[in-house]
């Protein structure tokens, strides 16, 4: 059965000196809360742990359950429909049928005293927006308004997760400070049109009624242009614009590819996760013991050099 041969980058991974046009931004999105609905922006500036556009800063809000554990669209599908908006000193959030409902956000400039958190193993802090939030979610996500759940705020300050460990096999070009504020692993994530078809094509092949598009994906950036699919797993520097981003790893896939960003369920047959994992599994041993099941689509990405970056912005890759 068809696979990824070897995800980790290979061969030279120093900064590219000369640079090659590739294709262009076609679009770009912003996460203000953990796994609630998108923001499409014009442009976003590169800040060191997370996109930034206007008064937004990417997954800077979590959403956690009565037990402290941090609640997703993975298990509440429902999530993803609730639309934030973010001003200098508001978040608002709607939901259909729902009345909305605006909190002040915090304005502190630390996280000492906050209570410690995990996500997917990391421990990190945030500050409790407050019970009537909390109420808010509760209602929409359980039906139950005393149902416990709590929102998280990460002032833009350092990110409060840990530092990752450096791991050659699986990710040479990762850095220990590839590191977010509450997004699951990284603080960028890339994908590509020509990808996104030829997932399409893969699932006309497997008989599936369904067409994907890249807002199921959740990535940040969104690129098109004349390359093979899956080319971007191959490149070490991406230059947008002025910016450069590091290739870090490869992004694996979950639960959450089977969840309709515009219907807030999931696929009743798990797609298009079960035909990603026919064809995108990693067969090396070594990545199969760090992924399992879990297919790679999208690549997730560092800041070298910040700056701000929009679509329609010119997408290199080192001419080597």
């Amino acid at each position: 059965m068809p696979g990824v041969a070897k995800s980790a980058l290979q061969g030279d991974l120093s900064m590219p000196t000369e640079w090659r046009a590739v294709g262009e931004v076609d679009k770009l999105f912003v996460f203000p809360v953990k796994s609630l609905a998108h923001v499409e922006v014009e442009n976003f500036n590169t800040g060191p742990f997370a996109a930034e556009s206007g008064f937004m800063v990417d997954r800077q809000f979590m959403v956690v359950d009565k037990k402290d554990k941090f609640t997703t669209s993975r298990k509440f599908p429902s999530m993803s429909l609730i639309q934030p908006e973010v001003t200098q000193t508001h978040l608002t959030l709607k939901y259909p049928g729902m009345e909305d409902i605006s909190v002040k956000i915090p304005a502190v400039e630390t996280l000492e005293g906050c209570k410690e958190f995990e996500i997917f193993g990391d421990p990190c802090k945030g500050f409790d927006v407050g019970p009537e939030v909390g109420e808010w979610l509760s209602d929409v996500i359980l039906n139950d308004p005393e149902g416990g759940m709590r929102l998280l705020y990460h002032p833009k300050v350092d990110s409060t997760r840990p530092d990752k460990p450096t791991n050659e096999e699986i990710a040479p070009n990762m850095k220990p400070g590839d590191k977010p504020y509450f997004a699951d692993t990284f603080a960028y994530m890339m994908m590509s049109q020509p990808s996104i078809d030829e997932l399409n094509k893969l699932l006309v092949e497997e008989d599936v009624d369904l067409v994907v598009e890249e807002k199921r994906f959740r990535p940040n950036i969104f690129i098109n242009g004349e390359f093979p699919a899956f080319s971007e797993d191959d490149w070490a520097y991406i230059k947008v614009g002025e910016v450069i981003f590091r290739n870090s790893r490869a992004c694996d896939r979950c639960v959450f590819t089977t969840v309709d960003p515009f219907m807030g369920d999931k696929h009743p047959q798990g797609e298009p996760l079960k035909t990603l994992r026919k064809y995108r599994c990693a067969e090396d041993p070594e990545e199969k013991k760090a992924y399992g099941s879990a297919p790679l689509f999208g690549v997730f990405l560092a800041v070298e050099k910040c700056g701000n970056i929009k679509v329609g912005d010119t997408v290199c890759i080192g001419k080597h």
